[in-house]
């Protein structure tokens, strides 16, 4: 079988799906489904000189089980190459959380303690990762993920001067450390057994005796003991305390809490958590007293409710006057009605004598008193001779509804401000010079017309007088910027100054920045004049400010307004040394949709360290145009 596809099937058994990303050089990765056992696998196809190696350590790690592990399902040899297949990759890679923002201490650790943990379990079997890096973590809502353990081992093929378990546990540190400052104290990964389209991380800075420099001089109010935990093991001299294995780094961190990858992100992008809490239910309705148009007969009174509706003024209901002494209720009416009388509640005699006969009654000591009780909200009631109390709406309350006039005032404001915006934009302005992308500003007109008499003047413009170009009122919005590159000089390729960091220079988030290769003195090493980026703008819009914000100090830069194939032409608009924050203010405001940041020299910067005379390079965080 040759080169497999998508949608072959090797091995009689696993069907290809797409090419999945891996930062081994001699591997090919594949997304596959394991037709026997019905699941999304991952298939790796390994090539080269340490294959045999990487497949014997994958073996090897095929008997370590944890949720925190990526396992490995199968191992072997067929007529496409040796191959590993193992559970699929989840979540997002260390790299790809850290690119959005630096990582709190408290998920840092987290991150490292769920490391640490997985490989205290592998160690236990007698398997070791021995190449932690930012690639091989993943972290997918709060679960962490080792990947590669055992293959990638193998693929490296590393000669360590310490033992496997050891590099582990500085390893897991390493990913501590580089979480809270994106700068990676651990393994050399520019090495061939490492792809070079790999984002490889900046490597950490070192002081005079080549020790890390230390957490707490980067990150401010970081833990004491973290602090202090990763100087030892990163320290040019084992120290007492250093750990030696992962369960060291286990016992040193733990409680660690729980991970989040929201929570390792910065406030300006969190999701606003959902609510948990119910509502509170609703209020009962509020009931209004019923009046039936009659009076209440003696032996129902004592049954009527005491308790005054709510709301009801104090004093409400009005009281009841005593039964006077002889009352007799009428025996017919209790009797036709089947009601018995509790003896609890036996009338007095004379009650009805005096309230049942209407002749007897006099209303008018009772026309005054619903007017003590009328509130809001409340039916005001009235007597009348013949039907007994009645009620009467309460009456609807006038006045001027405000609505309609506010939002017409407001939608006359919103059409009188769209009109003052689109005359806005479509005024011409006269004041700046257009430069067009990739040519230099002029103002003068080709010719021109005199006072009315034919004549021209000597220097192409109306009786010496220059006509002024057109303005635009765009604001300057940067869409994207690319590596540009003069002499020859590639841009893309493992010679080109990181290319796939380009877009960082005006991404809008000061964490991640371009940088270039490192070279052996300020001017590439001889290599080349110059590298820089190109700003391509939405629109043609005025600039009058470039600020740069760096991690660097010294060099020269040059600000040209020109397209990306001419980097070192076009207008020069500013120059001069870069800072952690440089601002160029131009004399006048310059029009053009392409602007270039160029550099002539590199400031000096950490050296690698494995390469102590590279420490040469610009690390570009980002620019803003105003």
């Amino acid at each position: 079988m040759g080169t497999p596809g998508p949608g072959d099937v090797v091995v009689e058994r696993y069907r290809l799906g797409s090419k999945l990303r891996t930062d081994l050089a001699a591997a090919v990765a594949w997304e596959a489904f394991d037709q026997v056992l019905d699941r999304q696998v991952r298939l790796t196809l390994v090539d080269g000189p340490r294959a045999a190696d990487a497949l014997d350590s994958a073996r090897r790690a095929a008997l370590v089980v944890d949720p925190r592990i990526c396992r490995v399902l199968d191992v072997g040899t067929a007529d496409v190459g040796s191959y590993v297949v193992t559970e699929p990759y989840p979540g997002e890679t260390l790299t790809e959380v850290v690119s959005q923002g630096l990582v709190d201490e408290q998920q840092a650790r987290a991150i490292a303690g769920e490391v640490s943990a997985a490989l205290a379990v592998a160690s236990a079997r007698g398997v070791h990762h021995t190449v932690l890096r930012p690639e091989a973590i993943r972290i997918e809502r709060d679960r962490v993920v080792v990947t590669g353990l055992g293959l990638d081992g193998g693929m490296a093929g590393r000669e360590i001067d310490q033992s496997p378990a050891t590099g582990d546990a500085q390893g897991a540190l390493a990913l501590l450390y580089y979480a809270m400052t994106a700068r990676w104290p651990g393994i050399d990964l520019e090495v061939p057994w490492v792809t070079k389209d790999t984002v490889i991380p900046l490597p950490a800075r070192r002081d005079e005796d080549g020790a890390v420099v230390r957490l707490s001089s980067l990150v401010p109010h970081v833990d004491a003991m973290v602090d202090a935990l990763v100087a030892r093991a990163f320290a040019p001299v084992p120290e007492a305390g250093t750990p030696r294995t992962p369960d060291d780094v286990v016992a040193a961190l733990e409680p660690w809490g729980e991970v989040s990858v929201l929570a390792s992100l910065p406030s300006f992008v969190q999701q606003e958590p959902e609510a948990t809490e119910r509502q509170a239910p609703p209020a009962p309705p509020v009931r209004r007293p019923v009046v039936t148009g009659r009076i209440a007969r003696a032996e129902e009174a004592p049954a009527m409710s005491s308790v005054p509706p709510e709301g009801a003024p104090q004093g409400y209901p009005p009281p009841v006057p005593p039964p006077p002494p002889g009352y007799q209720p009428h025996q017919q009416t209790a009797q036709q009605s089947g009601y018995q009388q509790p003896p609890q509640y036996a009338p007095q005699q004379g009650y009805e004598q005096q309230y049942a006969q209407p002749q007897s009654y006099d209303p008018s000591s009772y026309q005054a008193q619903p007017q003590a009780y009328a509130q809001p909200g409340y039916e005001q009631q009235y007597y009348n001779q013949n039907q007994g109390f009645q009620t009467q709406p309460a009456p609807k309350r006038g006045g001027v509804n405000p609505t309609p006039i506010v939002l017409g005032v407001v939608g006359v404001a919103v059409v009188a401000g769209l009109i003052w915006a689109v005359m806005a934009i479509l005024a011409p302005s006269e004041n700046t010079p257009v430069v067009g992308a990739g040519s230099t500003a002029n103002t003068d007109t080709d010719t021109g017309n005199g006072d009315g008499d034919g004549q021209n003047g000597g220097d192409g413009s109306a009786n010496g007088e220059e006509s002024q170009a057109p303005t635009t009122e765009a604001r300057p919005v940067i869409t994207g910027s690319t590596l540009v590159a003069a002499d020859g000089a590639p841009v893309e390729g493992e010679d080109a100054d990181h290319p796939e960091t380009a877009a960082r220079a005006s991404d809008g988030d000061p964490t991640t920045f371009w940088y270039t290769r490192t070279f052996s003195s300020p001017d590439f090493g001889g290599i080349k004049s110059g590298s820089g980026v190109a700003l391509t703008l939405q629109e043609a819009a005025a600039v009058s400010t470039i600020e740069l914000s760096t991690n660097s100090e010294g060099g020269n830069v040059q600000i040209r307004a020109t397209t990306p194939d001419d980097p070192a032409g076009g207008e020069l608009l500013a120059e001069g040394p870069v800072s952690s924050s440089t601002t160029f203010s131009l004399d006048e405001p310059v029009v053009g949709s392409s602007f270039v940041i160029w550099f002539t020299a590199l400031p000096e910067s950490e050296p690698l360290p494995d390469l102590p005379d590279l420490k040469y390079r610009i690390e570009l965080k980002e620019v803003t145009l105003s």
